[in-house]
Formats: structure tokens, C-alpha cells, sequence
């Protein structure tokens, strides 16, 4: 009876819903699919769910509406409030991640300075924010006992966490040699941006637009109290040598090519203004580079050198710069793509063939060989036991969310209009 009630009463606000849509400007609306308390949940939204028929199934409370359940509340909530710093870094974190998709710089910048590109991205990290905060709020009590634990461990079997399987490799980085002509386009380029900053806000608006330091670029290029000896050699000289105020001629280092603009000197660290560029390969430098390392991979298997040979014999030589590792264990799941494709049916002792890859932003060819593995295996009690109470914890938090969601749901008006 009670269901039935609350049944009946979704749909009368349904009926009212559907009956204002059509009389009032929300008609201009892609379409509403669900409205919770005042929040209205459009059809595009509930489009891009991979669950959707999940929201068709009285019994099933999905995510996604637990999360604007959460949201709804959270907003009700005046003990919950928005960091302002933390706000902007998530803000500078998402955009940092959006300029790496875009090849065109200036497309990226005009998308930038749309205010409602920004409101809307800046919107979505705040609804996030109060989601994680009310989520915290109503988990914040969930513990576990060691009892739970091996309960869990009992009963749950198919969900105990792995750890991941790990090799073990050597293996070696071949970076192709910039050509004097492509050093010479990126010096001009870098003082041609320099012939062109005549104040602060020109610095900033470039550092956004070209530089690839990830760390600076979306500060407009702004680096605060670095410290003196956590500087390269070459990059602590070129820099200490700036007065306050002064802008550098551009200079290389293994990064890349810089310009930099002192802002403050202390005795220990500096503060200062950045534009990095980092080296683009022609396909003739890539493809000598690939030539070099499947030679280098020939005479390895062949057994005419070893690995360990490979810094001295290289280091004089006008195609490569190497960097060899030897003997270092690896958790698959931090393998890269490319990576795991080499790793695949890879057996001990076998060397891969050359493949690219991105390493510090900087094209490469990779090879290693495969000298041992440890299999995945499972969290043990005995050995891992603050890792399996965090997942325990994690698990009974979701459930408590759920439970929550299903109570809340009991005393919240909601309206469904969707085609099951």
C-alpha cells in the first residue's frame, strides 16, 4: 500500500511537470527526463549513461541518481562549502588535461576565453565538490573490525583485491638528436614570442597559449619559490645570471628550449616566469632513430653487446641520446599502452622490438627485455591487512550511500519521464 502511495504521488508530479512543460518557455528544453526537489535532469544528460534502462527499475537505485540526490541535499547543506583554492586548482587540473587533446593552440585558446565554456566547466567541478563533500559527511563514521575483515574474506572471495603482476626489466630510451634546422625554427620561434611581450599580461597570455610546461603554462607561465639546488646545473646559471625584471635570450636544456623571466631573487630560492617548448622531430629524425635502436636490438640478441655497454659506445655518436635502466621491477598496471602491447606474449629473456613512445613529452623509441615476473596473486590478511580494511571500509561506505538513497528516496518528490 505504502509503494502504491508513493507510486501515485510520482506520477501526480510527473502529470503537473509534463503539463508545465508544454505551457511554459522550459518547452525550449532538449527534454526532461527526471526532475528531483527543484533540479531538473535533461534527456541529453541521461543519454550519455551506460545503465539507462537501470532508471526504468523501481528497485535498482542507480548512481547516477544517487548523485543528484546527494547534489540536491548538499546545496540544502550550509555546513558544506566550496574552497576557493581548491575550486581553482581542480579548474587549472581540467584544463591542463583539455589543452593536451587540442592540436591547434589558438582553437584552444578562443575556447578558453568563452565565459560560458568556463561557467559551465566551472559549474561542474563545484557540483562535484559538494557531491564528495556530502558523501564524506555521510560516511564519515563508517570503520571496520578485523572480524569484518576475515569475514569479508570468507563470504567475499571473488572480490578480494589482486595485487597487480609484476616484471621485472631492462630496458633502453633511444631520443633522436634535434637537427640544427629544428633548433634553429624553435629559437626563432621563442624570440619572435619575445619581440612580442612588452608587458605581464602578454607573458601570461603566451605561457597559456604555447608553453608545454604542464606545471606553469595555465599560471601563465608563473613559477614560485623554486628552490636554487633542485636546479639543473646549466638551467640554475642561465637563470641566476637574469636580474629582477629581465627576460632571457632563449636556451636549451633536456627538457627543451626556454624563455624565462626573473621575478624575484632570495638567497635559497627564485621566483620566475616560464615558456617551455619542447623539441618536434621531423619523420626523418624519428625514422633514423627507429633504424638505430632495431640495429642496436640485432646485436644485442646476436650477443655481439650487452646492455651495459650501450652508454659508452653511444655517447659520442650523432643520431641518439640513450638512457639505459637496468633490472627494475614494474607493476603491469603501470605499464603505458603502447607498453602493454609490446609486453604481450613477450617471454623471459626476449627483447621487444622498437616502438614509440611520448616520455616527458618528448618522442622516443623503447626496447626492453623481459627478465622475470611475479604473477598477480591475492591481498593476504596476514601481510596486507591495512589494504583489505580500506577496501572493506570503501565497499560498506557505498553500501551506507545506497541505504541513505533509498531512505531519502522514501521522503523526496521525484519525477520520472522516460520511454521503458
Amino acid at each position: 500500500m505504502k509503494n502504491f502511495i508513493i507510486i501515485i504521488k510520482c506520477f501526480f508530479v510527473a502529470f503537473l511537470y509534463v503539463d508545465f512543460l508544454y505551457s511554459s518557455s522550459l518547452e525550449k528544453l532538449s527534454g526532461i527526463s527526471v526532475i528531483i526537489g527543484n533540479d531538473i535532469i535533461l534527456d541529453s544528460e541521461i543519454g550519455n549513461l551506460d545503465d539507462k534502462k537501470s532508471l526504468c527499475n523501481p528497485d535498482i537505485i542507480n548512481d547516477f541518481l544517487i548523485q543528484r540526490f546527494m547534489l540536491y541535499y548538499a546545496k540544502k547543506d550550509k555546513s558544506i562549502q566550496i574552497n576557493d583554492r581548491e575550486l581553482e586548482l581542480r579548474t587549472q587540473m581540467f584544463i591542463s588535461e583539455m589543452k593536451k587533446k587540442y592540436v591547434n593552440r589558438e582553437e584552444f585558446l578562443t575556447q578558453l576565453e568563452n565565459k560560458n565554456f568556463l561557467k559551465e566547466i566551472t559549474e561542474k567541478i563545484i557540483n562535484q565538490q559538494y557531491i564528495e563533500k556530502y558523501y564524506n559527511k555521510i560516511t564519515k563514521e563508517v570503520e571496520t573490525s578485523p572480524e569484518e575483515v576475515k569475514y569479508f574474506l570468507l563470504k567475499k572471495q571473488n572480490k578480494i583485491p589482486y595485487y597487480p603482476k609484476k616484471i621485472c626489466i631492462s630496458y633502453i630510451i633511444f631520443y633522436p638528436k634535434l637537427s640544427q634546422t629544428n633548433k634553429k625554427k624553435i629559437i626563432g620561434f621563442l624570440n619572435k614570442i619575445k619581440k612580442e611581450i612588452h608587458s605581464d599580461t602578454d607573458f601570461y597570455i603566451k605561457a597559456i597559449l604555447y608553453s608545454e610546461d604542464e606545471a606553469s603554462a595555465l599560471q601563465g607561465g608563473f613559477v614560485k619559490d623554486i628552490k636554487i639546488n633542485d636546479l639543473s646545473k646549466k638551467f640554475a646559471h642561465l637563470v641566476l645570471s637574469l636580474k629582477e625584471g629581465e627576460m632571457s635570450e632563449p636556451f636549451e636544456t633536456d627538457l627543451g628550449f626556454h624563455l624565462i623571466k626573473m621575478e624575484k631573487k632570495r638567497k635559497n630560492d627564485i621566483d620566475f616566469k616560464h615558456i617551455l617548448i619542447k623539441p618536434k622531430y621531423s619523420k626523418y629524425e624519428l625514422y633514423k632513430t627507429k633504424s638505430f635502436a632495431e640495429f642496436f636490438r640485432k646485436r644485442i640478441i646476436s650477443h655481439k653487446i650487452n646492455i651495459d655497454q650501450i652508454p659508452n659506445l653511444l655517447s659520442q655518436n650523432k643520431i641518439v641520446n640513450v638512457i639505459v635502466q637496468n633490472k627494475i621491477w614494474i607493476d603491469e598496471n603501470q605499464l603505458s599502452k603502447n607498453m602493454k602491447k609490446a609486453f604481450i606474449l613477450l617471454k623471459k629473456g626476449k627483447i621487444t622490438y622498437p616502438y614509440k613512445e611520448i616520455i616527458n613529452g618528448k618522442e622516443a623509441f623503447v626496447i626492453f627485455k623481459l627478465l622475470d615476473e611475479i604473477p598477480s596473486q591475492p591481498v593476504s590478511f596476514e601481510k596486507n591487512y591495512s589494504i583489505l580494511k580500506n577496501f572493506v571500509i570503501d565497499i560498506k561506505k557505498k553500501d551506507k550511500v545506497k541505504n541513505w538513497a533509498k531512505e531519502i528516496l522514501k521522503k523526496t518528490y521525484y519525477a520520472k519521464k522516460m520511454n521503458c
